[in-house]
């Protein structure tokens, strides 16, 4: 049996900076990095809502691996959530329920 090759990926790609004026404007920002297990999930579970936040690649953006590390006590945890006044690590079913809902509340603001 061959394995199915995922489908590509529609998320919005954003450097470090993209991402924090995305936020600074009412969006969301998701910082991920390739092979990790959490950001998949995550990213399977928004499906076609990925599409409403910026992701930044951490492997690819030292300032942006340097942020997320400044809101997980020097960790580079990922996926790391940030919104407007917010952050977290989203590792869980209930955290990927969160960020649809950010996701959703910042499609709804002007």
């Amino acid at each position: 049996m061959f394995k199915k090759d995922p489908p590509p990926s529609t998320r919005p790609v954003a450097t470090g900076t993209e991402a924090a004026r995305h936020v600074a404007e009412g969006g969301v920002a998701i910082y991920w990095r390739p092979g990790c297990p959490f950001c998949t999930m995550l990213e399977q579970g928004l499906g076609e809502e990925a599409s409403g936040a910026v992701w930044t690649n951490i492997w690819e953006d030292p300032e942006a691996q340097a942020f997320v590390e400044s809101l997980n006590d020097g960790n580079a945890t990922v996926p790391t959530v940030v919104a407007r006044g917010e952050h977290f690590v989203a590792a869980s079913t209930q955290q990927v329920a969160a960020a649809r809902e950010l996701i959703a509340g910042a499609a709804r603001k002007p």
